[in-house]
């Protein structure tokens, strides 16, 4: 059943790109998607694939932590925040395919880990789901952002990610470890072609 879905979602992804061709900018590409991403908090149903997620997914993935259902029990139980997204478009649904963790220290928000399925890059959703987040952070009093990024051989695509999104860049080591900060002082618009439902 798992190769099954993976088929059809490959044969999906090919779908798309045939699809993309029609067009002559992003913007009416994705639209035209006609995405929903379903926005989930961890719980009973759910945890067992976030844990999954974190195990798995190396190539978009900003820290690599690797996290058991137990250690994110401990983590949700601590007033941090963990969830994660359900992804459909016109061409079908990819389930649960990204994933947060992020940890509260009164008014600092710490962005522990932040992944997604490489199966659903090429839609923006990484940038939109960061923006969200950040909204929602925002609307709970938080003021500042810390993130990291812990490079592997296989995660080199998420280099610049947080730079890319507005982060100040605080900290380069030599081992290419960086560790970014964000003021958040207000919230940011998302396109509306990303319809998130909560």
């Amino acid at each position: 059943l798992e190769d099954k879905k993976k088929t059809d979602q490959y044969q999906n992804n090919i779908k798309r790109k045939v699809f993309s061709q029609k067009f002559n900018n992003i913007d009416d590409y994705l639209s035209s998607l006609e995405m929903e991403l379903h926005l989930f908090t961890c719980n009973e149903l759910n945890i067992s694939r976030i844990s999954q997620m974190t195990q798995k997914t190396n190539q978009f993935n900003l820290t690599t932590k690797r996290y058991l259902e137990e250690d994110l029990v401990n983590i949700n139980n601590n007033k941090n925040l963990i969830n994660c997204l359900s992804v459909k478009d016109r061409f079908g649904d990819n389930g649960i395919t990204v994933a947060s963790v992020i940890l509260i220290d009164q008014h600092i928000a710490v962005i522990d880990s932040f992944l997604l399925s490489c199966r659903i890059l090429g839609r923006g959703i990484e940038e939109a789901y960061l923006l969200l987040l950040l909204n929602n952070l925002f609307k709970i009093g938080i003021t500042k952002v810390e993130a990291k990024y812990i490079p592997t051989e296989k995660n080199i695509q998420t280099a610049e990610f947080y730079e890319n999104q507005g982060f100040n860049l605080i900290k380069n080591e030599k081992s290419g470890s960086k560790s970014y900060s964000l003021e958040l002082l207000k919230t940011y618009p998302i396109k509306k072609y990303y319809k998130f439902i909560s």
